[in-house]
């Protein structure tokens, strides 16, 4: 039976969002639709040392407008400022180095909307983990096509959850774990930093975990 899933864009992506993405046989991104605030579209979240740190990039405020025309506010030196909360939380990571250049060039790159800043961001974590993503972009789309599982709602923080389905979470190497132990449904940039291209299988566990479910 083919997998099919639509998504919505967001800034990076957590865990679980790529392993839906992965186990995906037909896979649709919705970039249109109405711009929400305070959802994962211009947030993800990351962990430090002193715990999960969401990161947010601010967007003008005509929130009437469709996702796919909203533009990035930079009014605050905000790329600087994820810059550095990613050099803080992973700078001793396994892969931080590895890595650090590629995202510098894409955050100090200007952005008008926020859309291809994230529609970037994606293209750049696929390439770094190894996975040829494919995928039909769509915008506006009112309902799923048929025998799609519309799983847009997920970009709202309570309704995260149903990513996952029932899946377990995957454990990997967190340079923090020592302290906090696991966390769990973080920003795929959590996974990419501390595993490296090796991400990638921890990914297929989970979209293998999915293709359980349902």
């Amino acid at each position: 039976m083919n997998r099919s899933v639509l998504l919505t864009l967001p800034y990076a992506g957590c865990v679980w969002h790529w392993a839906q993405m992965l186990a995906a046989d037909t896979l649709v991104i919705d970039d249109g639709g109405r711009y929400q605030r305070r959802t994962y579209r211009s947030r993800t979240v990351i962990m430090t040392s002193a715990g999960e740190l969401p990161i947010s990039i601010p967007v003008e405020s005509n929130y009437r407008l469709p996702y796919n025309q909203i533009h990035i506010n930079y009014d605050t030196p905000w790329p600087v400022q994820h810059l550095r909360a990613l050099l803080s939380a992973y700078n001793n990571t396994p892969f931080y180095e590895y890595f650090a250049d590629d995202f510098a060039a894409l955050y100090n790159r200007h952005y008008d909307k926020i859309r291809d800043f994230n529609i970037d961001m994606m293209h750049l974590i696929a390439q770094n983990l190894g996975i040829e993503l494919k995928y039909t972009l769509m915008q506006s789309v009112a309902h799923a096509p048929q025998g799609c599982r519309d799983l847009r709602i997920a970009i709202e923080p309570k309704y995260q959850h149903l990513l996952r389905d029932d899946a377990r979470d995957v454990p990997y190497y967190q340079v923090f774990d020592h302290k906090s132990g696991f966390h769990g449904g973080l920003s795929v940039l959590d996974l990419l930093f501390n595993m490296g291209p090796e991400g990638k299988l921890i990914l297929l566990q989970m979209a293998a975990e999915l293709k359980k479910q349902r």
